[in-house]
């Protein structure tokens, strides 16, 4: 998804922060004016064995910079578990510009501290900026940011305010009373702590200005309660895949009462039905939107679900692959994913439906597939997959090397095809895996076809070949490769195999018949204002 323009209130912000930290530092540096004042403004000298100097040590120790930093890097760990990758790379990029931008300032400048400074492990090096206030700043801030995007109370966030401006103030008068900086080293750390905070949050795409100036000054501008017939949502989710419920909620819970949205549907998936029963729920109840947060399970039974309801999908990815969020551009970061959810534009995309053996025909977005990868999926191990997500994937491949092909006799709208042994065998409806790589890259999500992909390779090196013509786009068909589009495809395997629906496990099969549901499903996708790119 191309990034949305920052805000002007966010721009004029950040602007005004980054100046506002050059001209100080010029007129420290090149004027007599400032370091004049700062003379005068001198504490008096603290005798570091006094009670006094003893409280004065304990706070720069507690306040230590790095310490901050570490802490908002457990944040932003905590930020990736639950997926506010945005907000987790301004809380990086926050250390990088506020901590190492203020040890190189440190070098450069090369300022000395006041001759009186008490004698402390926090007092060395250079003065200017103070490094204590420049984490201390770029920490309160980080903090209010992350409560903002994860929608906090009120309250919670005016309390934060109060108490983060009151922790800076303490900061910032220790290293005073401590004469361990000039006046202007303290000023110059808050701009850059500032400073630092703004452009990581500009940078990294985070939006956390209010949308009305009057929350700013904490005047009470909670939105209306919405009209009884006002629009209405079902939120289904998977509670494995979904790790912080509470924050999930109240984030959704924001953005549905921000537009009106009345009587919300909460509908909780469960380990032997993924998506289904509420699916049902939520289309008799007659939503204006339904809302899917989960994997690509969770995902591909929802859409089924909606097939021919017309129905906006607004799909939240929570998964280890999200391949139709990848190949449609949604943004895997959740506060995006909400955005792009209430605010993109409505598409109307294919579905394949396939009909296995004698069972009921359901619905995939993305990919089925029989064979090799099948048996790979089938097989991972599932704690492994929780631990190291996508990567047990190669565990499973390493233990089916040697898998056996399949014999299967296909019949491609209607036109028989020679029974012959394939080792993979995929039907998609999108071309992208994860990481870009290109697996049918001509598929396209509402053209009305679906395409084939049939393998088999009989060699190692006929293996290794054909990955690397798929990966580089080079790929033709030939006797070991079969590529097809099609409304229909029809396969009869000679014995029961394992088969997947995007990307997970769905039991085995003989005889199975894909058919594209042309534009069965409507979702949003990011405005076309903004083009979408794959989310790789």
């Amino acid at each position: 998804m191309a990034r949305r323009p920052p805000s002007r209130s966010g721009l004029l912000i950040t602007t005004g922060l980054v100046m506002g930290f050059t001209v100080w530092t010029i007129l420290v540096l090149r004027t007599w004016t400032i370091p004049s004042l700062d003379r005068q403004l001198l504490a008096p000298p603290v005798d570091p064995l006094s009670s006094l100097g003893q409280i004065l040590t304990t706070v720069a120790l507690v306040t230590y910079p790095w310490l901050l930093y570490g802490a908002l890097l457990g944040l932003a760990l905590w930020a990736v578990r639950h997926r506010l990758r945005n907000v987790a790379a301004a809380l990086v990029l926050t250390v990088l510009l506020a901590g190492g931008g203020a040890a190189l300032l440190r070098r450069v400048v090369g300022r000395a501290r006041p001759e009186q400074a008490m004698e402390s492990i926090t007092v060395t090096s250079f003065a200017y900026p103070s490094g204590h206030v420049t984490a201390a700043v770029a920490a309160a801030v980080m903090v209010g940011a992350v409560m903002t995007v994860t929608r906090r109370s009120k309250w919670t966030r005016r309390w934060w305010t109060i108490g983060s401006a009151a922790l800076v103030l303490v900061v910032a008068l220790d290293r005073w009373v401590m004469s361990a900086h000039w006046m202007s080293d303290i000023i110059g750390g808050a701009l850059l702590g500032g400073a630092s905070a703004a452009v990581a949050l500009v940078a990294a795409d985070v939006h956390v200005l209010p949308h009305r100036w009057q929350d700013l000054l904490w005047v009470d501008s909670r939105p209306a309660p919405p009209e009884p017939t006002g629009p209405r949502c079902a939120v289904i989710f998977n509670p494995i895949k979904v790790t912080n419920w509470v924050t999930f909620r109240r984030h959704v819970e924001y953005e549905l009462q921000r537009r009106g949205y009345s009587r919300t549907l909460w509908l909780e998936t469960t380990p032997d039905d993924p998506g289904r029963a509420m699916t049902e729920v939520a289309v008799r109840k007659g939503v204006d939107l339904v809302l899917g947060a989960g994997g690509d399970g969770t995902i591909r039974v929802v859409s089924s679900g909606l097939a021919g309801t017309g129905i906006p999908f607004g799909l939240i990815p929570a998964g280890t692959g999200n391949l139709l969020a990848r190949n449609l551009g949604i943004p895997l970061d959740e506060a995006d994913a909400l955005e792009v959810a209430f605010d993109g534009d409505t598409r109307r995309i294919d579905l394949v439906k396939i009909t296995v053996d004698e069972h009921e025909p359901t619905h995939f977005a993305v990919m089925a597939g029989i064979g090799i990868d099948a048996a790979i999926l089938g097989n991972t191990d599932v704690s492994l997959k929780k631990a190291v997500g996508s990567a047990a994937y190669f565990v499973s491949a390493a233990q089916h090397v040697n898998h056996p092909p399949v014999a299967v006799r296909i019949s491609v709208d209607g036109e028989r095809q020679p029974t012959q042994d394939f080792l993979v065998l995929v039907v998609g409806n999108v071309g992208f895996l994860q990481g870009g790589i290109p697996l049918i890259p001509d598929a396209k999500v509402d053209d009305g076809l679906l395409d084939l992909l049939a393998a088999a390779p009989r060699t190692w090196r006929d293996k290794v070949t054909l990955t690397a013509k798929v990966i580089a786009r080079r790929d033709r068909s030939s006797d070991q490769l079969q590529r097809h589009t099609a409304r229909k495809v029809v396969m009869h395997l000679d014995e029961p195999r394992e088969y997947q629906l995007d990307g997970d496990a769905a039991g085995e099969a003989q005889h199975v018949v894909f058919e594209i549901d042309h534009h069965a499903l409507t979702i949003r996708v990011p405005r076309s204002d903004q083009p979408a790119e794959l989310a790789r």
